[in-house]
């Protein structure tokens, strides 16, 4: 299952939370955006149980998150 996590985070935190998702094997791209999110995080889980797992883990881990929204892929 593919989905994408996006994450708003407290100003100039961006770059720090990209680079620590992406020291996780199952996130496999994460880039700092321009608009209403801060950054953005593909993901392969296998499945929603375990989506929901790693989003937990992103939160604990990351103290500079101040929201997330998770869009699961159609396909």
């Amino acid at each position: 299952m593919i989905a994408f996590i996006l994450i708003t985070a407290q100003n100039g935190r961006e770059n720090e939370i990209a680079e620590n998702l992406k020291k996780i094997p199952e996130v496999k791209e994460a880039y700092v955006l321009y608009g209403d999110y801060d950054v953005i995080a593909k993901v392969e889980v296998e499945d929603l149980k375990r989506l929901n797992e790693l989003r937990n883990e992103i939160l604990k881990e990351n103290r500079g998150i101040l929201y997330t929204e998770t869009l699961i892929s159609a396909r």
